[in-house]
């Protein structure tokens, strides 16, 4: 998904974020009434956020905030995750849905922020991709070949796990280290033997007829969708935190109920188109609750990210998660036309 690393990213992260903390240290949010307060919300354009998406373009939130007098949100877009952790760095943003790779980056570098919450797991979403007239049949026929995924991102864990299922390592292929666009036109133009990587992407590549799935991410990995919030907010508006994941719960049933609909509403946001958009909400299990499961392979995942020396520091995820706010909303909500 667009929530992988850039390659500005490590050198410049320690600098941004050093310069942010001290600066953010010395605010005082306790002197903003919560009535008064802006809460700044940044999504990206993929339709593993469909949930929020929906609940952006009802107002949802807004009248949420509005009938608690918590103030009101200010929404943006950014198109990775790395670009939410400067944002955040800077103190621009306070709420962000991205991939829990750079969450776990934008932790171990610094950041002062939580998971909150899972928005989406979707095993299906990421996928290792081949040429469509490729004679590759499994990982094992990919030994020694060129493989291209975005380095440190959650494909790229993919793609380390499916070879070692097979008894290989990423020792064993020949990785090049793409964005998610990159790859695409790299695997239609063949000068890659397959791709690792995420939706839409693979859906634009699927539906063009130029490549085929080899393997996804089920029993691999879920490819987990976390919404993370600054300790800040955490700490002084939590009723804030809770408005925003009951209104997500209201754009899940939204979208279960009246999927064409939702479709819709978000495609420009996404940019697909609906009836596409229509299939891939059902890769995605929306609003999970966050389990030992899930803390097991956001381990892991900090784990890998240490290993291959794109984090300085490990990610104590029992800290990192905020399981105060795994209350069911479910019961609290409902679709709306």
């Amino acid at each position: 998904m667009q929530t992988e690393i850039s390659p500005r990213w490590h050198s410049v992260a320690w600098i941004v974020i050093s310069c942010a903390a001290i600066a953010i240290e010395g605010c005082s949010p306790a002197t903003i009434a919560p009535e008064d307060q802006t809460v700044r919300v940044c999504l990206q354009p993929i339709p593993a956020y469909a949930p929020l998406w929906v609940a952006k373009r009802k107002g949802w939130l807004q009248d949420e905030l509005s009938e608690k007098e918590l103030g009101r949100v200010e929404w943006s877009t950014m198109r990775d995750g790395p670009l939410q952790n400067e944002a955040f760095a800077a103190g621009l943003i306070d709420v962000a849905l991205t991939a829990d790779t750079p969450a776990i980056i934008g932790r171990s570098a610094g950041l002062e922020f939580k998971v909150v919450g899972l928005i989406a797991t979707c095993p299906q979403s990421l996928a290792v991709l081949v040429p469509k007239d490729s004679s590759v049949k499994n990982m094992a026929d990919l030994k020694g070949k060129k493989i291209a995924a975005t380095k440190g991102s959650f494909c790229h864990h993919l793609l380390a796990l499916a070879l070692q299922r097979e008894g290989m390592s990423l020792a064993d292929v020949r990785f090049i280290n793409m964005s998610g666009p990159e790859i695409n036109t790299s695997l239609q133009s063949g000068h890659i033997d397959a791709g690792v990587t995420w939706e839409p992407y693979i859906s634009q590549m699927i539906g063009s007829g130029s490549a085929k799935v080899l393997l996804d991410g089920t029993g691999l990995k879920n490819g987990n969708e976390v919404i993370v919030a600054t300790n800040r907010l955490i700490e002084t508006s939590p009723q804030v935190i809770d408005a925003l994941l009951e209104v997500a719960e209201r754009g899940k049933l939204y979208i279960a109920e009246y999927p064409s609909e939702a479709a819709s509403l978000i495609s420009d946001d996404v940019g697909m188109p609906p009836e596409q958009l229509v299939g891939i909400f059902s890769k995605n299990h929306y609003l999970p609750p966050i389990d030992v499961a899930t803390t097991d392979e956001l381990d892991a995942t900090q784990a890998f990210l240490h290993d291959l020396g794109v984090n300085r520091n490990k990610v104590d995820i029992n800290q990192f998660v905020e399981m105060k706010f795994q209350d069911d909303h479910s019961s609290e909500v409902e679709a709306t036309p």
